[in-house]
């Protein structure tokens, strides 16, 4: 009966009592005046885990062995008196429910504190318009640095076996190796698993297709279409970047100068046999201009490079060589037309 009241009395405290066991509970609860104080002593200890008051580990601790102190000074007093029948299964009742909430409120205790050490808090990055790459240290040790116009986000701390950050925009990754924690990049539907290695991450929401590039290391690359059905799972090697039109999920491979995808943080942006759709893309992000071009040039290809201290005027004279179109500015507006 004694370990039955114990367990009852947790569970009306959790709120998560039958019906019988109310009944018992409250068959108890009006024996004596002694079991009501002892009920709400015990309800002020709980209430106070349920509220803001955590107490530390320590403090823990400490409640711990005043407890003991208190059971054993209980027990000291109690033990000289006459017992009647009734007072011996109720001070049993009394210790085992104390011992027993007390370890309740133990484990809740560490369970709290493990919630909150595992609570996941998410930190934002953002990197604005501008030749200055962002550099940010991850958790784990791994860097990044982070292009104009983009937006990392990942855990203050690492705490699953995953390590996983979402990224729109592009980046260059310098993985801190870990076989038990897999790296993993988030961007619009792809994903990167890496191990420890390096890589460049060009995947803007906003743009149709992404490019990645692994410099050293290796990757597996993971392509989803829009309703995040997997269609691509690709092994890169250093020196291979993969295409990924996120319109028609076809993905390319090929080879390459990995170096070349990660001069934009030195301010560089080399192009080669590259659409002018997709350059005007990336002067848009890096100067927070918007590019409007007829559609008889944006599929015209362009080989050379551009230094983000030149102005965008600069730029636009020099994709204009030809003086095939006009550029028109109108505030944070370039018109490219006939």
């Amino acid at each position: 009966m004694e370990n039955r009241i114990t367990e009852i009395i947790i569970r009306v405290l959790q709120h998560i009592q039958t019906e019988e066991e109310m009944s018992v509970f409250l068959q108890w609860y009006h024996t004596s005046q002694e079991n009501k104080q002892f009920y709400f002593e015990m309800k002020k200890m709980y209430d106070r885990r349920k509220g803001n008051l955590m107490p530390s580990d320590k403090e823990m601790e400490d409640s711990w062995e005043r407890l003991q102190r208190k059971l054993d000074t209980r027990h000291a007093y109690d033990a000289p008196q006459p017992e009647t029948s009734r007072r011996p299964l109720f001070r049993r009742i009394r210790y085992a429910s104390i011992a027993a909430i007390a370890i309740l409120l133990l484990i809740s205790g560490i369970w709290f504190f493990r919630s909150e050490s595992d609570r996941i808090v998410w930190v934002e990055e953002r990197a604005t318009i501008g030749n200055t790459p962002r550099t940010i240290l991850l958790p784990d040790g791994s860097t990044v640095q982070l292009n104009a116009s983009s937006v990392l986000k990942y855990p203050r701390k690492f705490h699953s076996k995953n390590r996983e950050v979402y990224l729109d925009g592009e980046a260059y990754f310098s993985v801190t190796q870990d076989p038990h924690h897999p790296f993993i990049v988030h961007t619009d539907q792809q994903a990167i698993h890496v191990l420890g290695t390096e890589f460049n991450v060009m995947g803007y929401s906003s743009d149709p297709y992404t490019v990645t590039t692994l410099v050293n290391g290796k990757i597996k690359l993971e392509t989803f279409d829009n309703s995040q059905a997997l269609k691509n799972e690709i092994i890169l090697q250093p020196n291979q970047q993969v295409y990924f039109d996120k319109e028609s999920d076809e993905a390319t491979v090929s080879d390459t100068n990995a170096l070349d995808a990660t001069l934009w943080m030195k301010g560089i942006y080399a192009f080669k046999d590259t659409p002018l759709e997709e350059i005007t893309r990336r002067l848009e992000k890096i100067y927070g201009v918007t590019i409007i071009a007829d559609e008889a040039y944006k599929n015209e290809k362009y080989t050379g490079k551009f230094f983000t201290r030149q102005t965008i005027e600069e730029i636009m004279d020099i994709l204009n060589f030809k003086h095939q179109f006009s550029i028109q500015l109108k505030n944070d507006t370039i018109i490219l037309q006939e």
